[in-house]
């Protein structure tokens, strides 16, 4: 067996236009075009049920096809195909890999040190790794699951937002991690409680500023996220309904991901204050990402309207508490 630092040498290539993922570990292909089948979400999850592993996925996703495409070594690839797009297309889509790797968490925290990358905590005691050379693709691997998954979006920047944002879920669940884990709760805090937490964190934590007769809900995750909910008098903390949410997560070069966002085209950007700038997604219009200069944290706005969460942004309200 090659050592953890030759077996996570993974490299990303381009051929053909279709996205491969090779291992560095003596064995690995790609996937065959000619493999490339669509499936239901229900077939994907009977098939995780049947290789008695997670498959992973970003859940889903209106008006696309999943494509799903196996090798004869236990790599399983999920690609996210736009209506009219028959399967075995040379265009590169969103994917989403699984492929064994023993001791994956163990082995891609090695690598982020050798290389000098960034590792990101994420769920379920995850990390995600993206690589500074090519910002179309990340790694993502949890603790005691020998499986590793990569995931790739054309636009640079946006595969690591997906992550960090949660989206990246599994299918037959994570046998032998923490899933049973405490789940988050959300507590009531004043103004001063919020400001001692970012004092403690040693990071920004970002709001939209005071609102009278307002209670201010703050919510933790395991993946190092801050959730800062605008409750209305009378709404108790961990309230089922939607109301104006601003979040903190690590987000390396947050802003450079934000700018690679605007020059793909897709969706439209607000310009902020002190050089930071935001991004519409016209799919996700009440969700509004942005990001400020020299800053490793993404700030996302949710508003219950499209409209909210946009005025929200163009009043230059989000600032870090303090």
């Amino acid at each position: 067996m090659v050592g953890l630092a030759g077996a996570v040498a993974l490299a990303v290539a381009v051929a053909a236009g279709v996205i491969v993922w090779l291992l560095v570990r003596g064995g690995d292909s790609a996937p065959e075009q000619g493999n490339a089948s669509t499936v239901s979400p229900d077939e994907l999850r009977k098939l995780a049920d049947a290789v008695d592993h997670p498959i992973f996925w970003m859940g889903q996703k209106e008006g696309y096809t999943y494509e799903l495409t196996r090798n004869n070594t236990g790599s399983i690839w999920v690609r996210y195909l736009p209506s009219g797009v028959e399967p075995g297309a040379d265009k590169p889509y969103l994917t989403v890999a699984t492929y064994p790797f023993p001791r994956a968490l163990t082995a891609l925290k090695k690598v982020a040190r050798d290389r000098g990358e960034s590792t990101i905590r994420i769920a379920r005691n995850g990390i995600v790794v993206p690589a500074k050379a090519y910002p179309q693709s990340v790694h993502v691997a949890y603790p005691r699951v020998d499986y590793q998954v990569e995931v790739f979006d054309p636009t640079p920047g946006a595969a690591l937002q997906a992550v960090t944002s949660g989206e990246l879920a599994s299918l037959g669940g994570l046998r032998g991690t923490a899933t049973n884990a405490p789940a988050a709760v959300p507590t009531a805090a004043s103004r001063a409680e919020l400001t001692a937490l970012a004092t403690s964190l040693g990071h920004p934590v970002y709001w939209a500023g005071p609102r009278v007769g307002y209670t201010y809900e703050v919510t933790q995750d395991s993946s190092g996220k801050v959730f800062i909910r605008y409750l209305p008098p009378g709404v108790a903390a961990g309230s089922s309904k939607q109301f104006l949410t601003v979040a903190t997560y690590p987000f390396p070069a947050a802003l450079g991901a934000i700018q690679a966002l605007d020059k793909s085209g897709q969706g439209s950007t607000i310009q902020l204050s002190g050089g930071g700038l935001a991004h519409v997604d016209p799919k996700y219009p009440k969700n509004i990402h942005l990001a400020y200069p020299d800053s490793d944290y993404q700030v996302e706005v949710f508003a219950p309207s499209a409209a909210a969460a946009r005025r929200v942004v163009s009043s230059d309200k989000i600032s870090a508490v303090g």
